[in-house]
């Protein structure tokens, strides 16, 4: 199943650089999320494997909406 990664600000999803069953290390950029014209990275807090991915590239987040998961 893996540990969530959540949202830390509303806004639309930008870039998914990752896919499923990826290895990815502590601090490579997941995601990055667009809110008020800014382009926010979503890092990874440790290093695993991509289990899962909940949102597409345009998909509007709220904070704390899980984003992936990490295992």
């Amino acid at each position: 199943k893996g540990e969530p990664l959540l949202a830390p600000l509303a806004g639309n999803i930008f870039k998914v650089d990752v896919t499923v069953g990826q290895k990815v290390a502590e601090g490579e950029v997941l995601i990055i999320l667009e809110a008020m014209k800014m382009e926010t990275e979503v890092k990874a807090p440790r290093a695993g494997t991509v289990r899962s991915i909940k949102v597409a590239e345009g998909n509007a987040v709220a904070v704390g909406d899980e984003l992936l998961a990490i295992g």
